[in-house]
């Protein structure tokens, strides 16, 4: 999996959309943040992982190579709309908080915590309110 530093401008998934930032992409050499997150955020960020809604096809899968062995394999992504952005994340960020204590910028888990039902006209309208046009518009083209 590509390895994006937190809250940088995602070109990875999204081509040239600047609303779109990476969180939670990480990799075996990175160093990344530690610590504690509320149960709150953590049960909200499993529901919108169980079926996001996503622009497109993932291309592959990606195996955590921060597990020693057998790391889980996933291949979905997560875009959370909040405040001007959209905060594009693996669904294995779920995998990275828990097994991993992963702790995510203090603006992700306030877009989380704020986000609308996955897949829900409210949750539609937020991405485009907050730069997701383009993610929408390519569905329909």
């Amino acid at each position: 999996m590509t390895s994006l530093k937190d809250l940088d401008r995602c070109t990875y998934l999204a081509g040239d959309c600047e609303a779109i930032l990476a969180v939670g992409w990480l990799g075996e050499d990175d160093g990344f943040p530690r610590g504690d997150v509320s149960p709150v955020f953590f049960e909200k960020l499993k529901a919108l992982c169980a079926d996001p809604w996503a622009p497109f096809a993932a291309a592959g899968s990606h195996q955590c190579e921060l597990c020693q062995y057998d790391g889980p394999w996933f291949s979905t992504n997560l875009f959370v709309p909040f405040n001007g952005r959209i905060y594009a994340a693996p669904v294995g960020i779920v995998h990275y908080i828990a097994a991993h204590r992963y702790l995510p910028p203090q603006v992700f888990i306030d877009a989380v915590l704020a986000c609308p039902p996955m897949r829900s006209m409210p949750y539609h309208k937020a991405l485009l309110a907050n730069g997701g046009r383009v993610l929408v518009r390519g569905l329909s083209n």
